[in-house]
């Protein structure tokens, strides 16, 4: 009999075509398989019986980085029956949207021949076969073949063309194989100039290597980094900045670098057994660590430390393990190494020798060496982050090894859309089918070269997807640059634009990913623009479908000075004074000077209504919190203040009584915050323990009112599920607090998993709210009209 098979899912880059004609060999089936577009197909001749179990091997394919979801037989009537099975040239995209490999770690096999001194790819760090290597950052073009990824820079020589080719290797067909003599050669160079010699703009050649060579750029590389230095390092998806974890000199020459003043660097270690030593590791965070994706990983750190600035005052450590031979032979020699992107903080990470070269220069202080490869990164990609919250895997940032796979729905979207998500931890993705495609992580998008990175990136998935949008989605907020860019193609092209609530598009986000029709959603941020023109934050929302109804919030202060509190955590402490005491300061509060001065200033310019809008923020009630307490008065990162207030909170060894009081105002539930406020001014602490006392009931008044106003909305409504989401909830201790007191009382808790609870996340929710009927260039059935900002 003869059978036309298609073969859908992740069945490019990973060994789909050989492992096919190996099993037609074995089955005695002949003829031939080839890649199309983004799927496989198979020409197969053979008895019923052997034609069965072949068919059923295929759906059941043992490859580890292959992801079979369909196999459609199309029975055909016997033709001439071909001489033996082969694979032959692939043909362009058919209607089918592909499912793409992410890139993949160095596999057990490749290393074992890495370590072997008779191997002829002993020491070759970039060793790759059909089950490990780069994939999506190195892929130009579906489909999946040579000549559609950066390895075509690279002729093959005769003894890997014969690996190419022969039947049955683990390289048979393997689009990234090379060895040291016709592969990527590691470089390493003292100065800029050196990587300007080689500009990956142009042509790439293959650069002299050999064994010595390549174990001398090595050898360098490692010098550097044991003598303190710090290393610029080619790596996956962009060049990154590598260290010794225990040098305090390096870690802040590398935070001048960066512009990164107090955030934790991460550290990528040799092995399990070496995370160990220095980090608290169950066994659901083991499995992370483990992953494809080589994630990094929040873990508890144990006693063991190392220099003072690597974590700064996080009481987690980002563990991570090596993803490539280089960062396998690197480690192995140096030990542990700090491993961040190499970019000023704010903008995208480095692809290319020519960028790098010219950021080098640029630097009062810049690396003291590269290593480096002429095999160019077509997709910049960052490490992705991860953590264990309540048992639960929780994605923080989505990038490298898990970028281009879908998130896969229960819903199917009516029309192809493009959502285009926030412009803070910007992130768009693209809605066809039952599947959600989700960016990689860019950054936030006040930078140029962030939204530069956004725009190129947004046309390369439509591209290698062939997705091509018949639905915008957006955001509310009229100032997003990611909303002007929306508004911006919706009238070159005339598509229907879609603007969704912000905080509806986080308990969205949840939703889809668990399948959810209803919901309570809990959603705490630091800002979001409402649907009455206030910028909300402390969310309580009732979701029917694709619908919500607001039901609760933490009550609205006036803050002032635009962008500013979000920043500069006394200012939001000021807001919070001003609203809490609307008269003069009660003399018993104590405040210092620059405070008394700051909240005079504060109701000048209330009093004034520039720059003033009413807020609901949780994160601008966490910064303030911080601030009064003596704990941290400024964020020089993201959410900074937030993150010193939980530390603090986890060091208490007693918990300071407090409250949040919950009042109905119009059918609307409000938590009091000013009520709060008081009882911390009432009793204000005189030392860290007592700061860390009150810190530690600051988060059990806000779990208190979350079941609170929860038991409420449930009374009215019937609801029994609760989704938590928003940035606020990567605190761990409010979110495992929150759990545990909604799920005693018989509540069923969902937060995000796929995708992070962040902003990062937004795209996703606007997406599977807007994938229904058509709603016209308007909000998303919202009620109340759509304010623009006074």
């Amino acid at each position: 009999m003869r059978c036309l098979i298609t073969v859908l899912g992740v069945v490019q880059g990973v060994g789909f075509r050989p492992y096919a004609a190996q099993l037609a060999q074995e089955l005695n089936i002949r003829g031939t398989v080839k890649n199309s577009g983004g799927i496989v197909k198979i020409e197969a001749y053979a008895q019923e019986g052997a034609m069965d179990q072949f068919i059923r091997r295929l759906r059941f394919c043992s490859l580890p980085a292959a992801r079979v979801d369909q196999v459609l037989v199309q029975k055909e009537a016997q033709e001439e029956v071909p001489v033996g099975f082969s694979i032959i040239a692939s043909e362009p995209r058919e209607s089918h949207i592909p499912l793409l490999p992410p890139d993949l770690p160095v596999c057990p096999e490749c290393l074992k021949e890495m370590d072997d001194p008779a191997d002829r790819r002993y020491g070759y760090p970039f060793i790759s076969c059909t089950g490990c290597g780069p994939r999506y950052s190195i892929l130009e073009a579906v489909p999946y073949d040579r000549e559609h990824i950066s390895m075509k820079d690279f002729f093959m020589c005769p003894d890997c063309e014969g690996e190419y080719v022969k039947m049955g290797g683990r390289r048979q067909h393997a689009q990234t194989i090379s060895c040291r003599k016709c592969g990527p050669q590691l470089l390493f160079s003292a100065k800029p100039a050196d990587l300007k010699q080689t500009s990956a703009d142009s042509e790439p050649a293959v650069l002299p290597g050999g064994v010595s060579a390549a174990k001398n750029a090595l050898d360098r590389a490692v010098k550097l980094l044991k003598k303190g230095g710090i290393l610029a390092l080619k790596g996956v998806g962009g060049y990154q900045l590598a260290c010794l974890p225990d040098r305090e000199d390096a870690l802040q020459r590398l935070r001048h670098m960066k512009g990164r003043e107090k955030k934790p660097f991460a550290v990528m270690f040799p092995d399990m057994e070496c995370i160990r030593r220095y980090c608290v590791l169950s066994d659901e965070e083991e499995a992370l660590l483990t992953l494809p994706s080589r994630p990094i990983v929040l873990l508890n750190r144990t006693g063991e430390e190392f220099a003072p600035s690597l974590c700064s005052e996080s009481r987690f450590l980002g563990a991570f393990l090596p993803c490539t031979g280089l960062h396998v032979l690197l480690t192995r020699e140096a030990g542990p190494l700090v491993m961040t992107s190499a970019n000023r903080t704010g903008e995208p990470i480095l692809t290319r020798e020519d960028q790098l070269a010219e950021w080098w220069e640029q630097g009062e202080d810049g690396p003291d060496g590269a290593a480096w490869n002429t095999r160019r990164i077509l997709t910049p990609l960052d490490d992705s982050l991860m953590r264990i919250t309540a048992g639960k895997p929780q994605m923080l940032r989505r990038s490298r090894g898990f970028v281009p796979m879908p998130v896969w729905l229960a819903d199917q979207a009516s029309v192809p859309l493009l959502a285009f998500g926030s412009d803070l931890k910007a992130a768009f993705c693209l809605y066809a089918e039952n599947r959600v495609y989700p960016s990689q992580y860019f950054g936030d998008m006040e930078s140029y070269l962030i939204e530069k990175t956004f725009r190129e990136n947004l046309k390369r998935m439509e591209d290698l997807f062939g997705i091509r949008p018949r639905r915008l989605v957006c955001d509310l907020h009229p100032g997003y640059t990611t909303v002007q860019e929306a508004e911006r193609m919706a009238r070159e092209t005339g598509l229907e634009l879609v603007r969704v609530q912000h905080h509806h598009a986080h308990a969205a986000s949840v939703m889809a990913e668990h399948g959810l029709n209803g919901c309570i959603a809990v959603i705490f941020d630091g800002t979001g623009w409402g649907t009455d023109g206030h910028v909300w934050g402390g969310e309580f929302l009732y979701c029917e479908g694709r619908r919500f109804k607001r039901m609760g919030h933490l009550s609205e202060i006036a803050l002032c000075g635009g962008d500013a509190p979000a920043r500069d955590a006394l200012l939001a402490a000021a807001c919070h004074l001003a609203a809490a005491a609307p008269g003069p300061v009660p003399d018993r509060w104590s405040l210092t000077e620059k405070e008394q001065s700051v909240t005079e200033f504060v109701r000048k310019v209330l009093s004034s209504g520039l720059r003033t809008e009413y807020s609901s923020s949780m994160g601008r009630f966490f910064d303030a919190v911080s601030a009064l307490l003596g704990i941290r008065s400024s964020n020089s990162y993201e959410g900074e203040c937030a993150i010193a207030l939980e530390n603090a909170a986890a060091q208490a060894g007693m918990c300071r009584p407090l409250s949040l009081p919950v009042r109905e105002e119009n059918g609307i539930f409000t938590a009091d915050r000013n009520a709060l406020i008081w009882q911390l001014m009432e009793k204000r602490p005189e030392n860290r323990q007592q700061a860390c006392e009150a810190a530690l009931g600051f988060h059990e008044a806000l779990a208190g009112m979350v079941l609170e106003i929860c038991r409420k909305i449930r009374s009215r409504t019937g609801e029994n599920r609760t989704a938590l989401s928003g940035g606020v909830f990567a605190n761990v201790l409010l979110q495992s607090r929150c759990r545990t007191l909604l799920e005693e009382d018989g509540f069923r808790v969902y937060v995000n998993e796929q995708m992070p609870g962040n902003d990062g996340g937004i795209c996703l929710g606007q997406a599977w709210l807007a994938g229904g009927e058509p709603v016209g260039d308007k909000e998303l059935h919202y009620e109340s009209p759509f304010l623009l900002p006074r």
